[in-house]
């Protein structure tokens, strides 16, 4: 029976170095990819590390003769070394190159993304498997290592972008898996590959430091030359955090800028423009002090609930440049509370650019904070005569939430109820969204729905739902204005003299229909049926379905959606190709491989162990990402998906591994193992929603509290499973590489197919799904005691995938 003690110490913290670098990594390239291409190229961040982890494997299990324990230091340092050569080739070349992306393009840079990133992850894929199969067996210690190294590179990431840039902290990730790799092998007789990885190391090192030097100094440095297409040129700020970058830009034209501008306006003013990933933006303007020289602010539908009826205490969602804020002096409001959830942004305003916008918060009545919206109001005692919600939507893919971008959070009917409960007696909740009378109406539809189910939530009859519900239009925004109290025939008459005069289009008013689709979404007759016959999915979006943004069905998940900015749901055919390309994944790496070998053993001895690998990669995956999108909308901030939500799964699931001792397991201790596991992930997923509810009120802290509450146990358990199935199959040392690579396979197809999941069915069942997936572990543990347990695999793998292993004789 092998000990702990027979593993180095090194190799403990070579694979939490490398663990903790292959997940910094993914996070960063999850930012690269959603500002330099589009946001849904970062949701095929994870599948391109799961992939590469995957061929890594796979390479260990084809070379037995070269990746021998004898061999593990050596090759592990010549591995982490390409590692930091990859990462470091990949992200200078995606950062050259004026990526011109068209929506016949798309298959094309997925594929040289593929290509180009695949490959470190490959050499990190291989470095890990080493340790964890060619390793004596020593429990779950070197997983647990594993885990914890991914948890807190997760956590490191995001205190690392908050003082350098991610050019440089890929450098010094670089620079920290060469170093690991030369500190494996420092007493080996291998000269050249002791001076490969202290020469790799030195130079990543020697780099990162200069190159952190430029930026803090804020000298010319590498950075993202181009973007989406376009060259970056004229930046006068710039920051990067984990969920978006912030730009400021010089704006060359002097006419204000404007969302839906009745009349064109003829004063000129000074701005600066702010992009957030290289696409979504707003403007600074110069400020004075003077409100007569904003008075074109009046003539913006995003501020028609200002001549609905007047607002002396405002909350601004999203402040942004502070434009909202100047509607809101324009119009005399006394009291303006401006939230704002990104921190670059709120600098941008109140330090960097502060003079120039005329020191906002200092402006009498103004006040601004630094916090998420729904987290702020639900814990404060503030009531509003008006919240104002102004084309919030950053198209910035979160390095933890995928498809869950930031601004999901704020249109669902639990976020309106929300919003609700902040406003005073006959307050206003005004939402203004893009539109497109000809090919987009699917947002407006949307909001109508949510307006719908949140205002009957407050117990407005459904009869009685077009009394409180008006929607104006300019060009190609429109603004949706709400009220839990019902508009009397005065106030709406007086109210739409004023919005006619300014030059608004009234589409819906208690006396002014839409179409038959607001009309039946503002009835009683909006049932499921009447959802299911429409071509597009615009069921209000809950959060249990923060989803407002895409509209396709399931079964359009593989259709490619013509490329611009008024379609979104072209990030959901990119989740319908990525499914397409794990399938293809699965088929090569999985069931070729399995199929070869099924020829030479029996079925009863091969299944179940690749049953188990497979679900728990399954199972593990959809649990992470349904309780990630979940608590990332409970805990009400993007950068809380990693600093919490994964960070608490990975430490968890580490912990739990390393309870698993290098001894067999008994029959016993196995049930009660899964027994547990059962029972906690069952009861995380029923408790989850309920005592999120009760406490989405409670302070920041306090939620954080509760999420680690629910996120352990279960994680604990599923940290338990990977080490356990080692254990039991551990004789089949020789297919121990075949198991991992398995595992990491299937969890690149849960990443994506768990994303689907969610948008179509909702969290909760991507949830119960991932419990579902450990029955089945339970289910191939049993089936294998049915099998003779003299049995071994012990085999020569293969060296070309699908080829038939040659038998040797069991140890």
């Amino acid at each position: 029976m092998q000990s702990i003690s027979k593993i180095h110490g090194r190799y403990y913290l070579a694979i939490f170095v490398l663990a903790s670098a292959t997940l910094s990594y993914q996070i960063l390239i999850t930012r690269f990819f959603s500002v330099m291409l589009y946001y849904h190229f970062a949701f095929a961040a994870i599948s391109l590390a799961m992939l590469g982890l995957t061929r890594g494997a796979m390479e260990v299990y084809g070379k037995p003769e070269r990746y021998t324990s004898e061999r593990v230091g050596v090759e592990f340092a010549r591995h982490a070394s390409w590692f930091a050569l990859g990462s470091v080739g990949a992200m200078v070349g995606l950062l050259c190159l004026p990526l011109l992306v068209s929506g016949e393009a798309v298959a094309i840079v997925l594929a040289l993304a593929i290509i180009a990133f695949v490959w470190p992850f490959t050499e990190g894929g291989v470095c890990i498997t080493l340790l964890l199969t060619r390793l004596p067996y020593s429990g779950g210690w070197l997983y647990a290592a594993d885990l914890v190294g991914a948890a807190v590179g997760c956590l490191g990431v995001i205190f690392l972008l908050l003082v350098i840039d991610p050019v440089s902290a890929t450098l010094w990730i670089a620079a920290l898996s060469a170093g690991v790799g030369w500190i494996v092998i420092r007493n080996s007789d291998e000269v050249r590959s002791l001076r490969l990885s202290g020469a790799i190391a030195l130079a990543m090192a020697v780099a990162a430091t200069v190159h952190t030097g430029l930026d803090l100094t804020g000298k010319s440095h590498l950075g993202v030359f181009w973007a989406k297409g376009e060259e970056q040129a004229g930046t006068l700020f710039e920051r990067w955090n984990t969920y978006s970058r912030v730009r400021v830009r010089e704006w060359a034209g002097k006419a204000p800028f404007g969302w839906g501008l009745a009349r064109p306006s003829e004063v000129r003013v000074d701005q600066h423009y702010i992009d957030i990933d290289a696409d979504a933006g707003t403007v600074i303007t110069r400020y004075d002090g003077d409100v007569g020289k904003l008075s074109y602010l009046k003539d913006d539908v995003i501020n028609a609930a200002y001549l609905v009826q007047p607002a002396a205490d405002v909350a601004v969602v999203g402040v942004g440049g502070g434009r909202d804020i100047l509607s809101g002096l324009v119009f005399g409001a006394k009291q303006i509370r401006g939230i704002e959830i990104n921190p670059a942004i709120f600098e941008v305003l109140t330090e960097k650019f502060a003079d120039f916008a005329g020191h906002l918060e200092r402006q009498p009545g103004v006040s601004l904070v630094n916090a998420e919206a729904r987290s702020y109001i639900n814990h404060s005692s503030e009531r509003y005569d008006l919240v104002q919600i102004s084309l919030i939507d950053t198209w910035a893919a979160t390095a933890a939430g995928g498809l869950t971008l930031t601004e999901n959070r704020l249109y669902t009917v639990e976020a309106w109820d929300d919003f609700y409960r902040a406003l005073k007696p006959g307050g206003l909740l005004s939402v203004s969204r893009w539109y497109d009378g000809d090919k987009h109406r699917g947002e407006f539809y949307r909001l109508i729905a949510i307006a719908a189910s949140a205002l009957q939530r407050k117990g407005v009859p459904a009869a009685e739902l077009r009394h409180h519900v008006v929607a104006l239009n300019v060009g190609n925004i429109v603004t949706v204005i709400t009220r839990p109290d019902a508009f009397t025939d005065a106030q709406w008459q007086e109210a739409r003299g004023r919005l006619q005069a300014q030059g608004f289009k009234i589409f819906l008013g208690p006396d002014v229909a839409f179409d038959a689709v607001t009309s039946t979404l503002l009835s009683d007759k909006a049932d499921a049926a009447f959802f299911d016959s429409l071509p597009e999915n615009i069921a209000p979006s809950t959060d249990d379905k923060p989803f407002f943004f895409f509209t396709s069905r399931l079964g359009d998940l593989t259709n490619m959606y013509p490329w611009g900015g008024m379609n979104n749901n072209v990030a959901v055919s990119m989740t319908g190709l990525l499914i397409i390309v794990a399938l293809l994944a699965c088929g090569y790496y999985i069931v070729l491989p399995f199929l070869g070998l099924a020829r030479r053993m029996p079925l009863s001895t091969l299944a179940p162990p690749m049953a188990y690998f497979s679900a728990i990669g399954m199972g593990f995956m959809l649990i992470e990402i349904s309780q990630m999108q979940r608590l990332m909308v409970f805990l009400g901030h993007p950068v809380y998906g990693l600093s919490v939500v994964l960070f608490t799964i990975l430490l968890f699931s580490g912990i739990g591994s390393a309870t698993v001792g290098a001894d067999t397991p008994r029959p016993r201790a196995i049930v009660w193992r899964f027994a547990v596991l059962l029972i906690t992930i069952v009861a995380a997923g029923l408790l989850t929603p309920l005592v999120t509810t009760w406490t989405r009120s409670q302070p920041t802290d306090m939620r954080i509290l509760v999420s680690v509450l629910l996120l352990a146990p279960p994680a604990f358990c599923m940290g338990m499973m990977f080490p356990l199935g080692l254990s039991i199959w551990r004789r089949q040392e020789a297919l121990l590489p075949f198991f991992w690579s398995t595992n990491g396979v299937t969890s690149m197809l849960a990443s994506v197919l768990g994303m689907a999941l969610s948008i179509q069915f909702g969290i909760a069942k991507t949830y119960a799904l991932g419990a579902c997936f450990y029955v089945v572990c339970a289910i191939a543990i049993a089936a294998s005691r049915r099998a003779d347990p003299i049995v071994t695999l012990a085999t020569k793998p293969v060296t070309g995938v699908g080829l038939v292993p040659q038998d040797e004789a069991a140890s």
